[in-house]
């Protein structure tokens, strides 16, 4: 999601407590009080959002599963135009949802926030939702005078590196020519979902922990991840046909992009991180733009290799006049080599490739 123009207007963190030795909830503490960070802090807290829900995130676009009155997404939308005092008491909920969702006792307590705010232009509104499994007592420090939220506090608590395991959610108010005809109340034809986890995404390759963005959220991957996926390997395959370079890095580029899609512990496809693997900044900015065109996501999505399946098994170079080169994609990196012959013995320019295949012929036909 891009996330220009950030304003947060809105912040209510409440505490929830893992669960008893015996499996019992533990009630949520609830704020009754706006936060109010000073201006540093909340320049630091936009950060960390955008890191975890910007166009260069692992969050991951999912739909609304559930969508009854006292389901999350529902409280959500209650959200949008809630007052001060219902927008506290309807975050509050959402703090006893996600302690119900907690089922399991290992899982930790922590905070959550829910925040409001705006972006883009023109300024469309977003309800973002972030757990912070923080393991020290909940203290928040305030100015006596302004009611303002220390730097201090904000820092330990929330923004440091240090607080590595968190989750974060974002609804985000679709544009209007976005917005289908309503006729279902479906609220997926008022909200963009991203999701992400910072711990499950660097580990386990998972978009989020299934109790946070199912049992909690109520929220699925969207159907159509295979057919995203393989668009997004045929755009990729032509923005390589497209870029001025040599035969051996087009080649190694191939390899690459198929080692990403086929042998990477992940659930998740990012062109952004694709991007700064695998090519310099200037080219970085022009593949986003060309995903952009294809209409394909900026952010992260569910990877589902069914549709290609066969092309990532097998790797094949084909020439203009009808000669073809077809081996295992894994064969192909480790036996093949790729060069490009720009000018032949007489020093006269050509289009040549040579082939090196470390491998003997064992019959031919």
């Amino acid at each position: 999601m891009q996330l220009t123009h950030l304003d947060i207007s809105k912040i209510v963190i409440h505490q929830i407590y893992q669960r008893t030795p015996d499996g019992n909830e533990r009630k949520p503490k609830k704020n009754s009080d706006f936060i109010r960070f000073d201006t540093a802090a909340m320049e630091t807290f936009k950060v960390r959002v955008i890191d975890a829900l910007g166009s260069q995130s692992k969050a991951v676009n999912m739909i609304i599963v559930k969508q009854d009155a006292t389901d999350v997404a529902s409280i959500i939308d209650n959200l949008k135009t809630a007052t001060d005092e219902n927008f506290i008491n309807l975050s509050y909920k959402i703090a006893e949802q996600l302690t119900a969702a907690q089922k399991r006792k290992s899982i930790p307590g922590g905070v959550v926030v829910v925040f409001k705010g705006t972006f883009g232009s023109p300024s469309k509104v977003f309800i973002g939702i972030m757990k912070a499994e923080i393991h020290s007592a909940y203290e928040k420090t305030e100015n006596e005078t302004t009611h303002e939220i220390s730097l201090k506090y904000v820092e330990e608590a929330l923004l440091t590196p240090a607080t590595k395991l968190y989750k974060t959610a974002g609804f985000f108010e679709k544009n209007a020519n976005q917005v289908e005809q309503d006729t279902n109340n479906d609220l997926n034809n008022h909200w963009n979902v991203s999701i992400s986890d910072s711990q499950i995404s660097q580990t386990d390759g998972k978009a989020a922990a299934h109790y946070f963005y199912s049992k909690f959220l109520g929220c699925g991957y969207p159907e159509s991840s295979a057919k995203t996926t393989k668009e997004f390997y045929e755009a990729t395959c032509t923005f390589f046909s497209k870029m001025n370079i040599t035969e051996e890095e087009r080649n190694d580029l191939h390899n690459a992009l198929i080692s990403y899609l086929k042998y990477e512990n992940t659930e998740i496809v990012s062109g952004a991180e694709f991007a700064d693997r695998y090519f310099d900044v200037d080219t970085r900015d022009n593949f986003a733009e060309y995903l952009d065109d294809c209409g394909l996501p900026s952010t992260a999505f569910t990877k589902d290799t069914q549709y290609i399946a066969s092309k990532l098994q097998t790797r094949k170079l084909s020439f203009s006049k009808n000669v073809k080169i077809t081996a295992p994609s894994d064969v192909f990196k480790t036996l093949i080599d790729i060069e490009s012959i720009t000018k032949n013995e007489s020093g006269e320019p050509v289009n040549w490739t040579k082939i090196v295949i470390k491998d003997r012929i064992i019959s031919q036909e």
